[in-house]
């Protein structure tokens, strides 16, 4: 996907127009295979063994930050429901657990989930977990999931029929395809990073101050690294996002604008 032309194209647009309304950024997916449907159903698996963990735990449902957590999401999800039909479509909602194993993810159908753990380890302040909370509403708009599940099947025999969870099931256990697709899982966070820098710079919250989670990242990275290298090293990650500052003030300005 061609993200990064079709975000400075429109951030361009947004400025000329003016005004304070939410900006699409990004175009609707397109060429993928399965249906949006059939992955959110395959997946929909994850965030129940979460909330039921978190339930035996008592870790189910904010603490402590619920305000904070509260006013950062609705402002997210007016930015991104703006951003593809789809997405517009999406029942947004936000999970919240108290489990310190878990940090923040994102199904296909729009369902955050967020754990106040990594607000407490992180001191994350508004814009910080604005940030966090944008790259994951990114994976959900672009389809990642249904992008890399796609590949995947692209790589494998064609004339064996598969479902969505087959492809799970591959994923989990064939190493060998897991690192051929990291080209693909790398980029998808990369992505996922400039898209949540640019919503919520549209939503209002300062870029600079967004990167503070990523220079936490950077400052923390031990360069120890998984089988599978599923994400870019946070160095990379912040450098990408520094070049995209120019473009997320662009909009945190229109934001500002009566």
């Amino acid at each position: 996907m061609a993200v990064v032309s079709r975000l400075a194209a429109l951030v361009v647009a947004a400025a000329l127009c003016g005004g304070s309304a939410a900006v699409q950024l990004v175009d609707e997916p397109r060429g993928l295979g399965w249906s949006a449907a059939e992955v959110a159903s395959a997946s929909s698996a994850s965030l129940q063994q979460v909330v039921e963990r978190a339930a035996r735990a008592d870790a189910l449902g904010c603490a402590q930050h619920c305000g904070q957590l509260g006013r950062v999401f609705q402002r997210l999800v007016v930015e991104a429901r703006a951003q593809t039909r789809r997405a517009a479509q999406l029942p947004w909602s936000l999970t919240v657990v108290r489990l310190p194993d878990e940090a923040a993810f994102a199904l296909p159908d729009g369902q955050i989930v967020i754990s106040e753990a990594l607000i407490d380890a992180r001191g994350l302040s508004d814009e910080a977990l604005a940030f966090v909370i944008a790259h994951e509403m990114a994976h959900s708009i672009l389809e990642h999931e249904r992008q890399l599940l796609t590949a995947g099947r692209l790589l494998l025999p064609r004339q064996v029929e598969r479902s969505v969870r087959d492809m799970y099931v591959e994923l989990d256990h064939n190493l060998g395809l897991l690192k051929t697709l990291e080209p693909v899982l790398q980029q998808g966070e990369l992505e996922a990073d400039e898209l949540g820098l640019l919503l919520a710079a549209s939503a209002g919250y300062a870029p600079n101050r967004q990167l503070e989670f990523m220079q936490n990242e950077v400052a923390e990275d031990s360069g120890r690294r998984g089988l599978a290298a599923t994400h870019p090293a946070p160095t990379e990650r912040l450098e990408r996002l520094m070049e995209r500052l120019p473009l997320a003030w662009r909009l945190h300005e229109k934001r500002a604008e009566p």
